[in-house]
C-alpha cells in the first residue's frame, strides 16, 4: 500500500525521511512515497508526483514552525483529498499546538507527534491494508518495539533546530505590527516637534513603501527561498550578479531575467530608500566610527 509523505523545508524534510525509513519496518507492505528535494517537487509535479498522489491510500503531512504556510503542502493536501476521504489526509504537528495550525488545512484532523497519536495513525494505515493487514496484538507489539527509535530520531532533529512549542504569528500579523510601530513612532515624532519641516512626510506613502518592501522581502527570502538559493549558488551567481556588483546593485542588464521576484524586491527597496533619504529619515553618509543615524 502506498503512503504519500508531504514536506516542505529542511526540518520537515529530515523528519519525513525518518518516517519514510521507519514505516516499512512496522508495516512491511507499506511503500512510502517521498520526494527528496523541493526542486523535484516543482519540476516533476505534473508527472510522477501527481500519479503517486492518486495511487496513495493515505497522505502524511509533516508540519513544523517553518512550513505552516507552505503552498506545496496545501496544494498536495487538496489534491489527495479530492480522491480520498478527508480522514485519509493526516497532518502531523511537530513542535506545534493545534492553535498554531491555521488556514485551509484546519478542515483535516491533526495529530501531535506523541506515542498515542502516532499509534492511532499507524492503526489507521494498517486498517487500509487488505491482504497483509496485521492483527491488533501483533501491531501493538511491533509498534512498541519500533516506536522508541523514531521518537529518539525525531526528538534529536527537533532539539537541533530548537523548535519550541509556542504560538506562532504569520507574516501578515508581523507586518501589521511593524506598520503600527512605524505609525506610532512617526506620529510621536511630529507631535513632539522633534523634526524639521522637511521631515513632515506623508505617513501613508511611507507605510505603503514599507509594506511593499516587507512583502517583496518575504517573497524572495521565504516563499521563493529555494529559487533564491539556486540563483545564488556558485555555479550560476555570475549570471544574476556581475563580478563587480552586489545583491542590491547587481549591475546586470536584465534584473528580471529568470528571477522575477528579485526585480520587484530591488524596486521596492530603491523606492523606500529614496523616500527615506529625501525626507532625511536615514543618512547613509556616516563613517564606520560614527554612531548609526537611525
Amino acid at each position: 500500500m502506498k503512503v504519500f509523505i508531504s514536506w516542505s523545508g529542511p526540518l520537515s524534510q529530515k523528519i519525513g525521511e525518518a518516517i519514510k525509513d521507519w514505516l516499512p519496518a512496522v508495516l512491511q507492505s507499506v511503500k512510502p512515497y517521498f520526494t527528496p528535494s523541493d526542486i523535484e517537487k516543482g519540476s516533476r509535479w505534473g508527472a510522477d508526483i501527481a500519479t503517486e498522489l492518486e495511487q496513495s491510500k493515505i497522505g502524511i503531512f509533516i508540519f513544523t514552525q517553518d512550513n505552516l504556510d507552505s503552498q506545496w503542502m496545501i496544494f498536495e493536501a487538496g489534491a489527495i483529498s479530492k480522491t480520498l476521504d478527508s480522514s485519509k489526509v493526516c497532518p502531523i504537528l511537530f513542535g506545534l499546538d493545534n492553535s498554531d495550525f491555521k488556514g485551509p488545512l484546519t478542515q483535516f484532523q491533526t495529530s501531535q507527534f506523541n506515542k498515542n497519536d502516532f499509534k492511532k495513525l499507524i492503526r489507521a494505515i494498517n486498517n487500509n491494508i487488505t491482504d497483509t493487514k496485521l492483527d491488533d496484538k501483533v501491531l501493538d507489539e511491533v509498534f512498541e518495539m519500533w516506536w522508541p527509535k523514531l521518537e529518539t530520531k525525531v526528538s534529536n532533529l527537533l532539539d537541533e533546530k530548537k523548535v519550541d512549542n509556542i504560538s506562532l504569528r504569520n507574516d501578515r500579523e508581523l507586518l501589521e505590527e511593524m506598520l503600527a510601530l512605524i505609525r506610532l513612532t512617526a506620529r510621536n515624532t511630529i507631535q513632539t516637534n522633534k523634526t524639521r519641516p522637511k521631515n513632515k512626510y506623508d505617513l501613508n506613502v511611507f507605510e505603503k513603501l514599507v509594506n511593499d518592501f516587507i512583502t517583496s522581502t518575504i517573497g524572495v527570502f521565504d516563499w521563493d527561498w529555494d529559487h533564491t538559493k539556486s540563483c545564488l549558488s556558485a555555479d550560476v551567481v555570475d549570471f544574476f550578479v556581475s563580478p563587480k556588483g552586489t545583491f542590491l546593485s547587481p549591475n546586470v542588464s536584465d534584473e528580471d531575467n529568470d528571477w522575477g521576484n528579485r526585480s520587484g524586491y530591488l524596486e521596492s527597496y530603491r523606492r523606500l530608500k529614496f523616500f527615506m533619504e529625501d525626507n532625511e529619515l536615514i543618512n547613509l553618509g556616516y563613517s564606520s566610527d560614527d554612531e548609526p543615524p537611525f
